[in-house]
């Protein structure tokens, strides 16, 4: 096992680096398949020649895909930002043609079909029932015209997939507001925002760690109403989007023999069908129901003791409210006991002591190694044998163009081959309230 890191990752790329990589990619893919085909027939194949085969080149994809759609997440670059979505949108299509490979899947079909299951492990048992269901599920299964449109649908949910993905790291845009408007948001957040010069006014980025200020802050319900709005109202684009996929995928689903796109999904889920999930549900919501009644008429008495109507906007501000009244809970002042720095540092120690880890800050890491300045790179070993098992990248802060939420990508998935285990980097980051507003 490796004891020291790896060459680091470059992050210094070109918008025509990330196609031409996507290229290469799409080139090994059709390289290991045609080799596979030409060399095994439905009578030669077995677990070990077939499905660990492609199995490595799922992982070949896997390990490699995500570094080309990172950038469209975190990138400061507009041109880097929108180019991910090309080479994506190339490697996902030859993705799919493997798993509408008819002589492929006549390979697995035949493991699936004679394979010993009892003497299988269960990690083996779990990858081909997820493998065979996957060529399943990309219309190998069905005949004629059933087949072509199961195959167009396919195609078209990987165009749709990348459009809306791609709508999501565009600007949502603002909320121009008066900076009386703004009462309770405080002097020093208000001067933070964007000023309009033509008529002062202060722009509220439609972005939620923003929103959630605004929401839980300002006094006036008339601007808490009007940012909470237009903030549902962000990537009108999607609308459209979101609408075809739902249909393209319960038209598939039931080519497929399928009542539901949802009855397809829950075959390989914990609940084994929708109707599973809504008694789950009900059962919850009959338990639950009577106590959020309760906080919110608690809530609707601290808005209004005469019973007016009490909105969606007014949750966060009178919850927040009600807790530093009644319950002298302060989660601003908290918040000011936990600055970004020491709470990682303590969050990190967590993960040490949970999972017998050495984390290590890389100070020394910088320029092509990292994608912005105020990233933060650490080596992750295991802390008994001093194995190497990642890279952690901490990108905290919001920013301009980059990803709206917390999140966590993998940049390098980590993955097993024969006699090794190639381990690299992971990324996590998420925004943190205090330093926006």
């Amino acid at each position: 096992m490796k004891t020291s890191i790896p060459e680091l990752p470059s992050f210094r790329v070109s918008p025509s680096q990330l196609t031409h990589s996507a290229e290469d990619l799409i080139k090994e893919i059709r390289t290991a398949t045609k080799q596979l085909l030409d060399t095994l027939t439905p009578r030669d194949a077995a677990f070990e020649n077939v499905v660990l085969s492609v199995a490595k080149i799922d992982n070949d994809i896997k390990s490699k895909v995500q570094f080309l759609a990172f950038f469209q997440a975190v990138s400061p670059s507009l041109e880097l930002r929108q180019e991910p979505s090309v080479a994506v949108s190339m490697v996902d299509t030859a993705y799919l043609e493997l798993f509408q490979d008819e002589k492929l899947f006549a390979l697995v079909d035949a493991v699936h079909r004679k394979c010993d299951w009892s003497q299988m492990e269960i990690e083996d048992r779990k990858f081909l029932t997820k493998l065979h269901s996957t060529f399943i599920d990309n219309g190998l299964g069905l005949k004629g015209e059933n087949k072509k449109r199961s195959h167009e649908i396919s195609k078209r949910l990987v165009e749709l997939r990348i459009a809306f993905t791609e709508n999501l790291s565009s600007d949502p845009g603002y909320a121009w507001k008066e900076e009386g408007d703004l009462e309770g948001l405080g002097a020093e957040r208000i001067q933070a925002l964007p000023l309009d010069p033509s008529n002062g006014q202060r722009g509220v980025p439609l972005k939620k760690t923003y929103m959630n200020a605004v929401l839980s802050s300002c006094v006036r319900s008339e601007t808490r109403k009007e940012v909470f709005l237009q903030g549902q109202r962000i990537f009108p684009e999607n609308i459209g989007v979101f609408k075809e996929i739902v249909i393209l995928r319960d038209e598939r689903a039931r080519l497929l023999g399928f009542k539901s796109y949802g009855h397809q999904q829950a075959r390989s889920k914990l609940m084994k069908s929708p109707q599973d999930v809504k008694t789950m549900l009900d059962e919850l919501s009959m338990h639950l129901l009577p106590i959020a009644r309760t906080e919110l008429e608690a809530l609707q008495r601290a808005k209004d003791p005469s019973g007016s109507p009490f909105y969606l906007w007014d949750f966060d501000y009178h919850h927040d409210k009600m807790l530093r009244d009644n319950h002298q809970v302060d989660h601003g002042l908290i918040a000011e006991y936990f600055p970004a720095k020491v709470t990682i540092r303590r969050m990190l120690s967590v993960f040490e002591t949970i999972f017998g880890l050495k984390i290590e800050n890389l100070k020394s890491i910088r320029g092509d190694h990292i994608w912005h300045p105020e990233v933060k790179a650490f080596s992750v070993l295991d802390r008994d044998s001093s194995t190497f098992l990642g890279l952690l990248y901490l990108d905290i802060y919001p920013r301009d163009g980059k990803f709206n939420h917390a999140a966590n990508f993998n940049i390098f998935p980590s993955h097993s081959v024969p006699g090794n285990w190639i381990s690299q980097s992971g990324i996590r980051y998420t925004s943190f309230q205090f330093k926006v507003l």
